[in-house]
């Protein structure tokens, strides 16, 4: 169905667990983003616990969306004209609006909805300090350090604090990274409503209660942790370190509003059945064999490969409820793995980056005529592609539209031939290895000075990859500081 001006719909939100409306407040013409024209859609100021009716269209006014650091304006989002299935017609009114919109986005879920109204629930004087603080010049002390009060983001490693109390002179703080465990951080986590973003690492806790805060966003190293409590709001727990974790995590509604991130290694957690995310980065090897069974409502599932081994792929058709699928740098599955719409019936968002071509090819055929569909299967590899390039970190180069294919071989080439150079003179030590190995790193440097396309991303590919070179070698035969030093004096990109 095509949406028009001035229809009103009602969906639910799964942040909110309840429906919510918004209103088509326009129709836009086509632009420099889509040949095809787009529906402006407004935010309605309304939540229900059954959806709207016709009957309350005569009360309804805008939603204006002010929470955190947003200025107060009217929630507007150019959207593609399609109407998604859950978006239920209620009936039509005249237009709230007609200002310009250059937002751009799909029919949203509710989250920016879902977020003013949890900033509406916090009490009103403590919303009108946090914007006060926000635009404010003053200086305060951390830890002995001065502090903007407009700060977001606070890290004990710079402002070395001791009493997380300390924080409270911070009205508008949202983003807290600890490297060490402070005795009051969490009376101080269950005082303030706007610290929703925690980073906590070498915590040494064994236990750890996080309810009662308003995080939304958690980093945490997993190490020694034993049984972790999550608060109401959590939506996205990220393992900040390799390998499974020994954890019993408890989780509102067994995780049906969490996302939770491994790298490298997962455990399964069986007290997780309502688990709606899992994303797996820095993956080697990894079977989906089993884990429908412990996730069974899944609703996204992301992979990102090392590059990796994704073993049984075709087990992803268990998870009958997945909405969203994607799957970078990953291998080992081939056309008969690919899912077809009939078993995967609610998909609508499936996305997979460099993977095996004949999978690439049926993902293709198999998803291209769905109606709604978000589908998006790029750099397809061939076998003896895979057997070239699964050692070479510039294998994202191959085919990104604004790389050389020419500059993309070199740098493969360039990057395994400083690797073999240096690997044999950490081996065979000679009198002149430390000025030999200096002579490679040169030569690596400047071939990348010669290249103009490069940017923040591809700088810090090149760099990291001439640190994991230097990290591979064995220790104390040659000066890899040295080495590091020589490349950032050369480097003039």
């Amino acid at each position: 169905m095509k949406a028009t001006a001035g229809e009103v719909y009602t969906v639910y939100n799964q942040y909110l667990k309840r429906y919510t409306a918004c209103q088509v407040a326009y129709i836009a013409p086509p632009d420099s983003v889509s040949k095809q024209p787009w529906a402006v859609i407004l935010s309605l100021d309304w939540v229900g616990d059954a959806p709207l009716t016709a009957e309350e269209l005569p009360h309804l006014r805008p939603l204006y969306k002010d929470f955190m650091y947003w200025s107060r304006d009217l929630h507007l989002l150019r959207v593609p004209l399609e109407v998604p299935p859950q978006y239920k017609l209620v009936g039509t009114l005249p237009s709230f609006t007609d200002q310009p919109c250059r937002s751009y986005g799909g029919w949203s879920d509710g989250y920016d909805v879902y977020l003013q109204i949890r900033w509406q629930a916090i009490p009103e004087e403590r919303r009108r300090a946090f914007k006060e603080a926000a635009e404010s010049d003053g200086v305060t002390e951390i830890g002995g350090i001065p502090v903007k009060v407009s700060s977001h983001r606070i890290m004990d490693q710079h402002e070395p604090f001791d009493s997380a109390l300390e924080l409270k002179a911070l009205p508008c703080l949202s983003d807290l990274i600890c490297e060490r465990w402070h005795p009051d951080l969490l009376e101080f986590l269950r005082e303030t409503p706007f610290v929703d973003e925690v980073t906590l690492l070498n915590h040494g806790q064994r236990t750890l209660d996080l309810r009662g805060t308003s995080i939304r966003k958690l980093m945490l190293d997993m190490t020694g942790l034993e049984e972790l409590w999550l608060c109401e709001g959590t939506e996205q727990l990220l393992f900040q370190n390799k390998g499974p974790d020994a954890c019993a995590i408890h989780a509102p509604e067994d995780g049906g509003g969490l996302t939770l991130q491994f790298i490298g290694e997962y455990r399964p957690h069986t007290e997780l059945p309502n688990l709606q995310g899992l994303h797996g980065i820095e993956l080697k090897d990894f079977d989906l064999t089993g884990l429908a069974a412990v996730h069974p409502h899944l609703k996204e599932l992301r992979l990102w490969g090392a590059p990796g081994n994704l073993g049984n792929f075709s087990a992803v058709r268990g998870f009958r409820e997945l909405t969203n699928l994607s799957t970078f740098d990953l291998f080992g599955f081939g056309a008969d793995d690919i899912p077809t719409p009939e078993q995967m019936p609610e998909l609508r968002w499936f996305w997979m980056t460099s993977l095996p071509e004949t999978a690439a090819k049926a993902a293709k055929q198999f998803w291209k005529s769905k109606p709604g569909m978000d589908l998006r299967i790029t750099k397809p590899r061939k076998p003896e592609w895979l057997a070239q390039n699964l050692d070479n970190p510039f294998r994202g180069w191959d085919g990104a539209e604004h790389i050389p294919a020419a500059a993309a071989k070199k740098a493969a080439n360039q990057y395994r031939k400083t690797r073999s150079q240096l690997m044999k003179l950490a081996a065979e030590p000679g009198e002149d290895a430390q000025a030999q190995a200096l002579d490679a790193v040169t030569a690596y440097t400047q071939t990348f000075n010669k290249m103009g396309f490069i940017e923040t991303e591809e700088r810090d590919e090149i760099y990291m990859a001439l640190r994991g070179i230097l990290d591979a070698l064995p220790d104390g035969t040659l000066q890899k500081d040295a080495l590091m030093e020589k490349f950032e004096q050369l480097r003039d990109f």
